[in-house]
């Protein structure tokens, strides 16, 4: 008996181990199972946050220029449409950290959204100068410059703290660049060009274009390098994709060289991607604007394949209208052309023919705002600042009519969209004199964009063979008619052709 009853007991005792072991395999089962739903449904949720998290970051999308726009070739002059590039954005240290360690960007803030509402790709001028960092290193009176209409004197020396010149530049360079980080609010155009500073070596000579006391920068050669360099590799260090330009050089003249050869001779081509040069009071010994000289000087520094703007174009004296209206519509559209072809990439105009007038020889923009200025209406600053927007917006209607303009407004038609130049024929004379570049004599280039051709002819020369049948000609001020390439006739004025 008690054999059997061991035998049961043993008997329950091994399926009630079997059962304990089934159930615990059943749980087992149950709870990997649990696990493994539970690890693929935190899969699925960690899978969509990350979805999610990379929707949100697509969401901050990083402002880019229009390649189409940011490829023209010709600066905007008023309302003009279908150009872009204009130079009207100073970024003066002095405005916005005009107390160390506070930063208003009120006043670059208004520029940019006032750009932005003329669709307009700006090139900032920036100049490195705060009072508060220029008084602990330069006491001296003769580093103060005046400051722009509306704004304080600075001075204008290398600044004292480049650390915290760069801590500013970091700043204002991120504020504008459009990548969502820090930027102004109702940001559009990003800030991708930056040329620093202004002329160099205008330090308060009487070489202006209106012989006035002009005075820029108060320093040498090294100190500018100093702060090109500082300044390319603060912009870089922010935004990678932008591009730096140095100050523009104020013509070949011997002085200007001397100033710059220096800043060349000691690395200064490391940092800047576009090279600067300016054009003031062109004449028609001047057809080139420039360029074929400037060429040869970077060369000599082995400065070759860079782009090259003319951040300046100024065209006769700026302060009074030419005698000769016509000859110089003719230089314009003919030294357009033909600094194109030389190698020049943006050409930006001094629109003074805008402001041209008939009894005072130069209405300059401010002139009749100052007037308001006299004014005992509480008004008198409203109004001068929306009558500054006015004229910037739309310009002087009597001058937007003018045949100058339309010169102007012809170029951007025919030649602002380009995509590269072909040389048929060209003849011209190289001037000895510093002051001068090259005259043109004939001129044969063809302007193409995609499929489209545009071919720019003048001189003394037989029409290009390939030019043949109907055609479309154009003259310097827009206006086209149709006629057989055998019937035209070229001369100093150039015409604009178009195969049909």
């Amino acid at each position: 008996m008690k054999k059997i009853t061991a035998v049961i007991i043993i008997f329950l005792a091994v399926l009630f181990l079997a059962g304990a072991a089934a159930a615990g395999y059943f749980c087992y089962q149950k709870i990997s199972q649990e696990s493994q739903d539970k690890e693929t449904s935190q899969s699925v949720t960690e899978s969509d946050e990350s979805q999610e998290s990379k929707l949100e970051v697509e969401k901050v999308e990083l402002l880019k220029l229009d390649p189409t726009k940011e490829a023209t070739h010709l600066s905007k002059v008023a309302d003009a449409k279908g150009a872009y590039w204009a130079r009207y954005f100073d970024v003066v240290w002095n405005d916005v950290e005009e107390v160390k360690g506070e930063f208003d960007w009120s006043r670059t803030d208004e520029q940019m959204k006032h750009l932005q509402q003329q669709g307009i790709y700006p090139l900032a001028n920036l100049k490195p100068f705060t009072n508060w960092d220029q008084d602990t290193c330069h006491p001296e009176a003769k580093y103060e410059a005046e400051g722009a209409k509306g704004r304080s004197k600075v001075k204008v020396g290398k600044p004292c703290d480049m650390t915290a010149y760069t801590d500013f530049l970091a700043k204002v360079v991120e504020r504008y660049d459009g990548d969502g980080q820090d930027d102004m609010p109702g940001l559009e155009i990003p800030l991708k060009y930056w040329e620093i500073m202004n002329e160099p070596t205008m330090q308060g000579g009487s070489l202006g274009g209106a012989g006035e006391d002009l005075k820029f920068f108060v320093g040498t050669s090294q100190e500018y390098l100093d702060i090109l360099k500082a300044s390319y590799q603060t912009i870089k260090e922010v935004d990678s994709e932008a591009k730096v330009l140095p100050a523009g050089m104020a013509g070949v003249n011997q002085e200007f060289q001397d100033f710059w050869r220096p800043v060349l001779e000691n690395g200064g081509g490391d940092y800047f991607d576009i090279a600067n040069i300016h054009t003031i009071g062109t004449n028609e010994r001047r057809d080139d604007l420039y360029i074929i000289k400037y060429k040869k000087f970077l060369e000599q520094y082995d400065i070759r394949d860079k782009p090259i703007w003319i951040t300046e174009v100024q065209y006769g004296d700026l302060m009074g209208k030419p005698q000769d209206v016509v000859g110089l519509e003719k230089l314009m559209a003919r030294s357009t052309a033909f600094s194109l072809a030389q190698g020049a990439n943006v050409l930006f105009y001094i629109e003074n023919w805008l402001y041209w007038d008939e009894e005072d020889h130069y209405l300059k923009p401010d002139k009749e705002l100052e007037k308001l200025e006299e004014k005992e209406s509480p008004d008198a600053v409203d109004m001068k600042e929306e009558e500054k927007k006015k004229k910037f917006k739309e310009g002087d209607p009597a001058a937007l009519d003018s045949s100058t303009h339309k010169v102007y407004l012809n170029l951007v038609d025919k030649l602002n969209g380009f995509d590269q130049i072909e040389t048929i024929k060209e003849e011209y004379q190289e001037n000895p004199s510093q002051h001068d570049g090259a005259t043109s004599t004939v001129g044969q280039y063809k302007f193409v964009s995609g499929e489209e051709s545009v071919y720019v002819l003048w001189g003394q020369a037989e029409l290009p063979a390939e030019i043949t049948g109907k055609v479309l000609v154009t003259d310097i001020y827009g206006e086209s008619e149709e006629r057989e390439a055998s019937e035209i006739v070229l001369s100093d004025s150039p015409v604009f052709v178009e195969m049909r």
